[in-house]
């Protein structure tokens, strides 16, 4: 699964869109156990259940529209 956002784009945001992308599978996500970090590549978020089980990863790329795509990956 894919969402696309511009650069000046707020995490919260992307949160937003990414939760709204899995649709009813969000249902299982706890934004308390749930992060962003940063990597060389750049940020990342762990999606993870209440028990802190991670179900999904997401990274962003930047794409040929001068913004971010964001991969949802499910573990």
């Amino acid at each position: 699964m894919h969402i696309n956002t511009d650069e000046d784009i707020e995490l919260s945001e992307v949160w937003d869109l990414l939760i709204k992308r899995l649709g009813v599978n969000a249902n299982d996500v706890c934004p308390n156990s749930s992060s962003f970090y940063k990597t060389q590549d750049g940020i990342e978020c762990a999606l993870r259940k209440i028990n802190g089980d991670l179900i999904y990863i997401c990274y962003r790329e930047k794409n040929r529209t001068s913004g971010y795509r964001w991969t949802i990956e499910k573990i």
